[in-house]
């Protein structure tokens, strides 16, 4: 289908949204915010598993795509842990704004390893997107920095690092069975680091909030299959990369909305716009 990068890009979109949401809100009364995205994980992980045989069943047979996968994976599960304790103390719509500033790993990260070539507005546009984020951190000229700004920059680092094996390698096998992976490898990796036991689990499982926890995980696995989806498209890379940025400026006005985030929301969507903006000009040039 001609439009189908459209649908998936837009399928992301809506799910994304709907995750940042949802696991926002699940973080409100959990009692342990490891257990809670080992929770989320693994729901992610079982979900997408109804989609396998909508696709060609394929195994990469190179010892060097399991290597990078590995590694990928491994890189997630620290991502993720760091993102859950992020989204449960920054404003959601935040969050999502600092998280652009893997866009400038990611660059870098194209040009080191995937041999790109370094174009000069590209880190234009990424450096402008750090001052963006600088200007939505600052009250009165004063930047307010502290450890969960850290913690973002950390896991974006992390993400921009995973992403990109796992854009490179996710063509070689069943993309269900490859997001299956994504999410269920690192659940184990952060419970054998101790983030989570199986009695944490059921605690969170048993919450009153498990319907949230159950849409949020669902929402999880199908952003991730659609996004991989969108850029398996190869011919449409710069209008997939363009139009999901989108979610940065809706998630603001949905975490005004929904979450009750109400403050700074003109500083928020004059943020947003600007990111997007510097986001479609990275792309493009």
């Amino acid at each position: 289908m001609e439009f189908s990068w459209l649908i998936y890009t837009i399928i992301f979109i809506v799910f994304q949204i709907t995750f940042l949401q949802t696991f926002k809100y699940a973080t409100k009364n959990t009692k342990n915010i490891g257990a809670l995205t080992v929770t989320v994980q693994l729901i992610s992980a079982v979900s997408i598993l109804v989609l396998i045989p909508f696709f060609e069943w394929a195994l990469p047979t190179n010892w060097l795509t399991w290597l990078l996968l590995g590694i990928s994976l491994l890189l997630y599960a620290i991502n993720d842990r760091l993102d859950a304790t992020t989204r449960k103390n920054l404003d959601i719509s935040v969050d999502t704004m600092l998280h652009q500033v893997y866009r400038i790993f990611f660059l870098f990260a194209g040009i080191i390893f995937l041999g790109r070539t370094f174009i000069w507005l590209k880190l234009a546009g990424a450096i402008l997107i750090v001052c963006a984020n600088i200007f939505l951190l600052s009250d009165k000229g004063k930047f307010k920095f502290n450890k969960y700004v850290l913690l973002k920059v950390l896991s974006a680092l992390f993400f921009a690092a995973a992403f990109t094996l796992e854009t490179y390698n996710s063509a070689s096998f069943n993309l269900a069975f490859f997001v299956f992976l994504s999410f269920s490898i690192p659940a184990i990796f952060l419970m054998i680091g101790r983030q989570a036991t199986p009695r944490t689990l059921l605690s969170e499982i048993k919450r009153k909030e498990w319907w949230v926890i159950l849409i949020c995980g669902i929402s999880q696995s199908l952003m991730c299959f659609a996004i991989l989806r969108a850029y398996q498209f190869q011919d449409y890379f710069i209008e997939v990369a363009t139009i999901s940025a989108a979610y940065v400026i809706l998630n603001v006005f949905f975490a005004y909305f929904i979450l009750k985030e109400r403050s700074n929301l003109l500083k928020k969507i004059c943020v947003a716009i600007a990111i997007v903006g510097l986001i479609t000009m990275m792309v493009l040039v």
